[in-house]
């Protein structure tokens, strides 16, 4: 896999996410309770450098299980592997992004019964006012409320998830909402493309419930 990373000194006005919040987070000691909800983040690669992730989160602790990264699976192999995620570690829920190939994912699992998954479209519309701020779309309002998680909470220690985390900037549209900066426009100025960071993002597309 090609690794890609910034400057974490690098810092502008117009970035979401800054490299003291990440640091402080991949610092900070977050042991996931048994009552915390457990969910699963999945973003599936759509071009030929991007790569698919399936992304843990319990709580608090945004790495009760190592995130996994591949690039070019087949699609019903990675829905293979999610699905194994899904009988070994029994989340709560399993966010997918289902634009693209993510909508085979999507369908293969609720084929194979999986009641828990849910397809997630980033550019659809914001759901909720979570975070205080208004969203220009649903990718949007995940990033937004994953930074607020951000204060609280653990990440694990990675370059590479600290780079994706950092990488994306923001504007405001005609609206006066946060609009983030898509993937596409981030390849145009040579950043690469925050799969694992937007896995981690969708494991906060909706409030979760643990069953527990």
């Amino acid at each position: 896999l090609q690794e890609y990373y910034c400057s974490f000194e690098a810092e502008s006005d117009d970035q979401l996410i800054t490299f003291a919040q990440v640091l402080e987070a991949q610092q900070r000691q977050a042991r996931a309770e048994p009552w915390d909800e457990k969910v699963i983040g999945v973003d599936v690669a759509r071009f030929g450098d991007d790569c698919s992730v399936i992304y843990f989160r319990q709580g608090r602790d945004g790495s009760p299980i190592p995130f996994e990264r591949f690039q070019g699976m087949d699609t019903m192999e990675f829905a293979s592997r999610v699905a194994s995620w899904i009988e070994k570690w029994e989340p709560d829920a399993v966010f997918i992004d289902d634009g693209g190939l993510g909508g085979g994912v999507v369908d293969r699992l609720r084929q194979l019964q999986f009641r828990d998954v849910i397809g997630i479209n980033f550019g659809g519309k914001s759901d909720s006012n979570r975070t205080g701020l208004k969203a220009a779309n649903k990718r949007t309002e995940m990033w937004l409320a994953m930074r607020d998680w951000l204060a609280r909470s653990a990440l694990p220690e990675s370059d590479l998830l600290t780079a994706e985390l950092m990488g994306p900037l923001y504007r405001y549209d005609a609206d006066n909402r946060i609009a983030l900066e898509r993937k596409e426009d981030m390849k145009k100025r040579g950043v690469a493309s925050p799969d694992i960071a937007d896995a981690l993002a969708l494991t906060f597309a909706y409030p979760v419930q643990p069953r527990t």
